[in-house]
């Protein structure tokens, strides 16, 4: 067993685990609420055939969304959906027209007091 100590390494080791056995390999999530308010996600990848368990345990909620996207990830390696890949694409660029808008003027744009009102009174 393999407990890591971040989400990045948590998936790099996941990752490892499913290219070796994508087919038998299993990923999990479970949470478990406290009276406190504070609860625990744990994620594991486990594979059955050899033993393998990677595991990351979190209470952290700024930690979860970088698991989600690590999930998607590993979700992607165990369907065999490759990653999806960044293209460039030319756009053809047309004549530049003259502007039919003017910019505002800065003494035009007004901003609000930040004086707060008091209660109570009008």
């Amino acid at each position: 067993m393999k407990l890591t100590k971040n989400p990045q390494e948590f998936v790099d080791e996941s990752l490892l685990l499913l290219n070796a056995r994508h087919s038998t390999t299993i990923i999990t999530t479970s949470y478990h609420a406290a009276p406190t308010g504070k609860g625990k996600l744990t994620l594991k990848t486990y594979d059955p055939v050899s033993g393998a368990l990677v595991k990351f345990r979190t209470s952290k909620i700024a930690v979860v969304g970088r698991l989600v996207a690590g999930l998607n990830r590993l979700g992607r390696q165990q369907a065999g959906v490759s990653e999806p890949t960044v293209t460039e694409t030319r756009v053809a660029e047309a004549p530049s027209a003259p502007s039919t808008y003017a910019p505002i003027p800065r003494q035009a744009v007004t901003s609000k007091s930040k004086k707060k009102k008091k209660k109570g009174k009008s």
